[in-house]
């Protein structure tokens, strides 16, 4: 790699890892900026990849969290609906507790955007940027 990209090289890096702000989208932006920088620039087409691979992960681990307190929720409905008599003063304590526990996906999409932002900067900066467990496996060389 360039001991120091150019101004383009890391405003496409710094753009696949920012746009982990817009989910799902994002995950193109990187293999895009792969595709089209793999012949030209090594640091935009590894952060490229690197950026598409974080934030597929992050969108499959933060789709099971949201599957998962739904699977909760609607349990929390069911003695609601077999003995509607028993809660006429309202839902039990546990369907606010499992409805509180949406905090923890929200919380998960807040910490996972704030690491891809952490990592737009570093590019910015023109710092080779890795991810925790991800970027060991993105080969530096692409030939």
């Amino acid at each position: 790699m360039n001991p120091k990209p150019l101004t383009e090289e890391r405003l496409l890096a710094a753009i696949a890892h920012g746009s982990v702000v817009v989910t799902g989208i994002g995950i193109l932006v990187g293999m895009v900026i792969f595709l089209t920088q793999r012949e030209k620039s090594q640091f935009a087409s590894r952060q490229g990849i690197q950026a598409a691979i974080y934030q597929l992960l992050g969108f499959i681990l933060l789709t099971a969290l949201w599957v998962l307190w739904g699977i909760l929720y609607a349990f929390t409905f069911i003695p609601i609906i077999r003995n509607p008599n028993l809660y006429q003063d309202g839902p039990p304590l546990f369907f606010w507790v499992s409805l509180a526990t949406m905090v923890i996906p929200l919380i998960f999409m807040v910490l996972w955007g704030l690491y891809g932002l952490w990592g737009a900067l570093q590019c910015w900066r023109g710092r080779d940027f890795n991810y925790i467990l991800i970027g060991k496996h993105i080969p530096i060389e692409w030939s």
